[in-house]
């Protein structure tokens, strides 16, 4: 079930990258967020735009050690299995999967209660809804 955003209502305050890296790493480190949110400032004013995991499974496809697979909601890494080959990262489409100490990293959301949806004060992120599911 992938993130779906509302870019109309961001601000571009990025506290939905910074409790990502600190649910994961207990650190406040966009970069270590397993969405981006992508700032464009120009004369204009700011252009936002969001990267986060389709769920399309071409990682889990394309693992050569079966490390990464899908329980139906979301992608998950077996870092016992991952051998930080890289192949899952030039594969993917949104170019969100990264490698983190030698390892895979992608979105788990959370383990199903997304800490980006939760932290952000404006209501931009929310989980997308599976066709035929009960809204």
């Amino acid at each position: 079930m992938p993130l779906k955003f509302d870019l109309s209502k961001c601000t571009g305050c990025k506290l939905c990258q910074l409790a990502c890296s600190a649910s994961h790493y207990d650190v406040f480190n966009p970069e270590k967020a397993r969405l981006k949110m992508i700032h464009d400032y120009n004369d204009d004013g700011i252009k936002i735009a969001s990267k986060s995991c389709i769920f399309c499974k071409k990682c889990e496809k394309v693992c050569p050690e079966g490390a990464i697979s899908n329980n139906g909601k979301w992608m998950i890494v077996d870092p016992e299995k991952c051998i930080g080959c890289n192949t899952c990262v030039t594969n993917c489409p949104t170019k969100i999967i990264f490698l983190n100490e030698k390892k895979s990293t992608i979105c788990d959301l959370c383990g199903g209660e997304p800490k980006c949806i939760e932290w952000c004060p404006k209501g931009v992120i929310s989980l997308r809804q599976k066709k035929g599911a009960a809204v």
